[in-house]
């Protein structure tokens, strides 16, 4: 049986959710040099995501979004096709898009029942995915008041429904395409945190060892798209190029094992505070072998036990996550970003080499994950400043 893994989307209206998973499933609909391929559970669901890209690139409206009665759930099964040609399935994930209204309007008795549901499947899921509509973000900055009213009003109620799950978190930055050419991320990360409750809830999450991240993201892509003087989106003619839309969801699986470990430490050093003193600063490999083993082998074996059933992996799966993990600890930008490059090679050798060895199920998952930290690798690499933490 697949792993599953649940992701929820949130945000306000207009911010792209749909847009952006029709454009996660044309990038990875074939399998290219990311190395795996997507496919979705249902013959309609896929043409619904096909229909919506197909819109967005050709017709000059852009797609509808999420009405506040349409809770829409996405079932991604990431795949390998082998040189050989067989495909394995290697795990899955669920996203579930909700309208932005439901975050950002006023309810009415009938809706009371579809808030009850958002939350209750934001408390069961893995990981939260936030798309922060990037042009209003450009209008705080500049101080217009559409911009000023986000940052009242849009993102604290997204930020609200965030503080009660302990989950990771990715702050998804939507229209990079028209952020790009005006602020840095690093800009744009400095003036969220301006905003007392954004702050705030980094803050508690740096705390706890809760991974979040500002991810840069275009569902269109470079040239497709110019920003007219009234705010509107003119499309240009040009084909859209998805950027980075991939990101978000190799970022995952990366951040709930740290997670996850996390509370593993944390438990063992409430258990034995009183006998054992550990240091502030220890990467994570150090302090795993405090509690868990003296040596790599014996802290896989004995973590791997108590991880949930679904993070339990492969001993060699587990080491390579927890080397990444281990080397995006707190350090210099300067010193993640070589880090980063040293490690692309590397992690494309691994990429070369799992492909090739794929035969079942539980190989193509070491695949996947070999691809997944290839793409965070990359994030890393052209992002250094996309680790949010206080």
């Amino acid at each position: 049986m697949l792993n599953t893994y649940t992701v929820i989307m949130l945000g306000q209206r207009g911010s792209g959710k749909t847009v952006y998973l029709s454009s996660l499933y044309k990038k990875l609909s074939t399998q290219g040099d990311l190395g795996f391929f997507l496919e979705v559970d249902s013959a309609e669901k896929r043409k619904k995501l096909k229909n919506i890209y197909t819109q967005l690139a050709l017709e000059e409206k852009w797609p509808k979004g999420t009405q506040v009665q349409d809770l829409s759930e996405w079932t991604f099964t990431c795949k390998v096709q082998t040189p050989e040609l067989p495909i394995y399935s290697a795990c899955q994930f669920i996203y579930f898009d909700y309208a932005g209204g439901l975050l950002t309007d006023e309810l009415g008795e009938d809706d009371e029942n579809i808030d009850s549901e958002l939350e209750d499947k934001i408390n069961n899921a893995d990981a939260l995915v936030a798309l922060l509509d990037g042009q209003r973000i450009c209008e705080l900055i500049r101080g217009q008041k559409s911009g000023l009213r986000w940052s009242i009003n849009d993102l604290p109620n997204i930020l609200t429904i965030m503080q009660k799950t302990d989950k990771p978190i990715h702050f998804v930055i939507s229209k990079w395409d028209i952020v790009k050419d005006y602020y840095t991320l690093e800009e744009i990360r400095d003036r969220l945190f301006q905003i007392e409750e954004f702050k705030n809830l980094v803050k508690l999450r740096t705390q706890q060892k809760t991974p979040m991240r500002l991810i840069p993201v275009s569902s269109v892509g470079m040239g497709f798209a110019e920003l007219q003087f009234d705010g509107s989106m003119k499309k240009t003619g040009n084909l859209p190029t998805p950027y980075q839309v991939e990101m978000p969801l190799a970022c995952i699986l990366p951040d709930m094992i740290k997670k996850t470990l996390e509370e593993l430490i944390k438990k063992k050093e409430q258990e034995k505070q009183e006998n054992i003193s550990v240091k502030p600063n220890l990467s994570v490999w150090e302090r795993l072998t405090v509690f868990f083993g003296s040596t790599v082998k014996g802290v896989i074996e004995t973590v791997t036990d108590l991880l949930p059933r679904k993070y339990r992996f492969a001993t060699d799966i587990l080491e390579s996550f927890i080397d990444f993990i281990d080397d995006n600890i707190e350090k210099p930008i300067e010193q993640k970003f070589k880090e980063a490059e040293r490690r692309e090679e590397e992690l494309k050798t691994k990429k070369q080499e799992s492909i090739k060895a794929v035969e079942n199920e539980e190989t193509a998952l070491k695949h996947v994950v070999n691809c997944f930290l290839a793409i965070a690798n990359q994030l890393e690499k052209n992002y250094p400043n996309s680790t949010l933490k206080l």
